[in-house]
Order: structure tokens, then C-alpha cells, then sequence
């Protein structure tokens, strides 16, 4: 019967990764980043470069020259299929390894690994770099974040993850120093961005891209509060929730993990949701931390490799929380409908079979310059530069 059981687990997170995996590689290019990649592309592979040609980190362009030449849809294929692969490994260290897919893609399917697919290769290496971590391998670790880095080097933030390991004082410091900072960001954007810009020295890239958020329309901070901001209220007493039962019925597999796993929740709650809220282009950083919050809140509905699930005998077998935690990610679906140009994507979705003759480079030129129009007429026609 327990065979039977596990089998049908396995069966269901074999599923799920296949149709994740069918669903991202078999899209027609799709959201808004892809007119940036497509321009990096017919530069690398064409040689048809222009004045807004984009450059990206070396892991990236690695893969674009060596896959490319077979069309810019089978760099799509050969990503997805990455990514399903790292995250499949990381589900398999869950009891329920097709709930863990399902949650990370309820809260990065369109966001990450249809438009962000650079950082959705970092964010899938870091997936598969938390076991090294906790088994306390710090320089396979390293050395994973270090080629998560050359997709996308804002995951370098991740080198934090290693501190815990070696001081949990320093560790616990920098975790409520992340919380205090995020909130003093929310409340004092301007004024914390324009101090940073004055004492980074002229003309390095942090200086310059300071600036640029500061004289953005686009991007300059300015308060983000929707409907969406009360999915945020409720993940956080979730994780709160779930942080006190993990610490009263303590059924770590490992001390020191319990301080990265703190430092990751607040490396989230810090630039996902604080400092987000003011720019919503920093939420990327937060991302980072998202695994950590995944492997706290699954420690009260199953059994990891991280943390043994505390059951009680007189609970029930569906609980109020582990239903919240559900509905939680369920509800995240809705959120990419918010925005008016994700929506407009989001309906507009086809797959690679309702344009099989629309596949080559000439038509996707021509692709590219109708979807810039289009987000031109809704006034997010600077999204064509990204």
C-alpha cells in the first residue's frame, strides 16, 4: 500500500514537471523580455546587430551561440528543459514533490520562466545548490552560484546563504538588518537612493543605474499598493506561523540551516515585499530568498529532507493552515492579471503550433516590431528597451 503510494507521488511530480516543461518550451514567444533576447539573438547568430543590441552575462550568450543556430525557439526548448530538471531535483527532496512545482510556478510561471528566463536559470541553479548547502558542501555551493551567476549576476547576493554556516551570530545580524532595512527603504526611498548615488564613484554601472532608476517615470520609487498586497499580509503570517511551530516542536535535520532558512525568509520579505512595494524592479533580489520561505512553509504539511513535519494526533488531516498555504498559491495565479500588459500577454498566449510557419528569424523581426507597437499604445512602450 505504501509503495503504491509513493509510487503515485512520484507519478504526480513526473506529471507536473512534464507539462511544466511542455507548457514553457512549446509557448510562441511570449510577454515582453523576449524582444531584448530575440534583438541578442539575431546579433550573436545573424549578425544582425543595431543600436539598441544587448549584451548579456557570458553563461547566457554561451548558450545562445551554441543552440541558436538550430533557431531562436529551440534556445526556448533548451532552457525550459534546464530549468525542469533543476527544479525536478529539488521537488524530490519533498514528500510531496508535485505540490513543491506547482507552488513555485502558482508564483514565477509567467514572471520568471516565461519572461525573466535568465534569472529563471539562476533562480533553478540556486533550487538545486540547497541540498550541497545544507549537507554543509560550501564549495560545490559556490562554485553552483558562481555559474548561476554568469545567467544572471544578481544571484551573487546568495554567497549570504553561506555565513550561517560559519557564524550565526553575523547570520542573525544580517537578517534583521535586511528587515530593518527594508522597511526603512519603503519609507524613505528618494532619500536612501540619492545618498548611494553621492558616494558610488562616477561613471561605474551601479552609479549610472542609480541614476537612471532616479530620473526613471518608470522606475523611480513610488508606492505599489494593490489587491495584490494582502496575498503579501497573508504570506507573512504564514511564515510567522510556521517559523514558531518549526522552533516549539524543533524537528530540524540540521541547526545551522535553521539560520539560513531565516536568512532567506528575510532576504524575501526584505526586497519581494518591503522594498518591492517602492521599486518594483528590486522584487527580482527577493526572489532569491523564495526556496527558503517554500521549505518553511511545507515543514507543517509534509516531510523533507530540511525538516520533519510535525503531526499531531488529534489535528485534523486537512488543517486551516495547510488549506491557507494552498489557496495562497492558488490565488497567485491571479496575480500577473493585474498588470494590464501581462494580461494582454497572458490572453494572447499561443503555442509554437499555432504559428509553425511563423517560426523563422524574418518572422519574429516582424513579431517583435508589432509587439513593441502594441505596448507602445498601452504607454509601456519602454518595456521594448529592457
Amino acid at each position: 500500500m505504501l509503495t503504491t503510494f509513493l509510487t503515485k507521488r512520484k507519478q504526480a511530480l513526473m506529471l507536473v514537471s512534464l507539462l511544466t516543461f511542455l507548457f514553457i518550451a512549446l509557448s510562441y514567444p511570449s510577454g515582453n523580455d523576449w524582444i531584448g533576447y530575440f534583438i541578442n539573438y539575431d546579433c550573436l547568430i545573424n549578425n544582425n546587430c543595431r543600436s539598441e543590441f544587448i549584451m548579456f552575462e557570458p553563461g547566457y550568450e554561451l548558450i545562445v551561440s551554441l543552440v541558436g543556430v538550430f533557431g531562436y525557439q529551440a534556445i526556448i526548448i533548451f532552457i525550459a528543459l534546464m530549468n525542469i530538471l533543476l527544479i525536478y531535483r529539488f521537488a524530490q527532496l519533498f514528500e510531496n514533490g508535485a505540490f513543491v512545482i506547482t507552488a513555485i510556478m502558482c508564483m514565477f510561471l509567467w514572471s520568471v520562466y516565461i519572461e525573466a528566463i535568465r534569472q529563471a536559470v539562476a533562480f533553478s541553479i540556486l533550487l538545486y545548490s540547497i541540498l550541497p548547502l545544507f549537507r554543509g558542501e560550501i564549495k560545490k555551493y559556490i562554485v553552483l552560484i558562481i555559474i548561476a551567476s554568469t545567467f544572471h549576476i544578481t544571484v551573487l547576493i546568495c554567497f549570504l546563504f553561506v555565513i550561517p554556516i560559519y557564524s550565526v551570530k553575523i547570520s542573525k545580524i544580517i537578517s534583521y538588518s535586511l528587515l530593518i532595512f527594508g522597511g526603512v527603504f519603503f519609507a524613505a526611498a528618494d532619500k536612501i537612493l540619492s545618498f548611494a548615488v553621492n558616494i558610488l564613484p562616477l561613471g561605474t554601472i551601479a552609479s549610472e543605474k542609480l541614476q537612471f532608476y532616479l530620473n526613471s517615470e518608470q522606475y523611480k520609487p513610488q508606492l505599489s499598493i494593490g489587491s495584490g498586497t494582502l496575498l503579501d499580509v497573508i504570506l507573512i503570517c504564514l511564515i510567522v506561523v510556521s517559523l514558531r511551530n518549526m522552533k516549539k516542536n524543533n524537528h530540524a535535520q540540521s541547526h545551522f540551516f535553521n539560520h539560513i532558512l531565516l536568512l532567506g525568509i528575510c532576504l524575501y520579505i526584505s526586497f519581494a515585499l518591503l522594498i518591492g512595494k517602492m521599486m518594483p524592479v528590486m522584487t527580482r533580489i527577493g526572489w532569491y530568498g523564495f526556496p527558503f520561505v517554500i521549505i518553511c512553509l511545507y515543514s507543517k504539511i509534509g516531510d523533507s529532507v530540511f525538516y520533519k513535519a510535525y503531526k499531531s494526533v488529534s489535528a485534523p488531516r486537512i488543517s486551516l493552515n495547510n488549506f491557507i498555504v494552498v489557496m495562497f498559491f492558488l490565488l497567485q495565479i491571479i496575480r500577473p492579471f493585474i498588470y494590464e500588459h501581462s494580461n494582454y500577454n497572458i490572453l494572447h498566449q499561443e503555442t509554437i503550433f499555432q504559428n509553425l510557419n511563423l517560426l523563422d528569424d524574418y518572422s519574429l523581426r516582424s513579431a517583435a516590431k508589432e509587439k513593441c507597437y502594441i505596448l507602445s499604445k498601452m504607454g509601456y512602450g519602454y518595456l521594448c528597451t529592457l
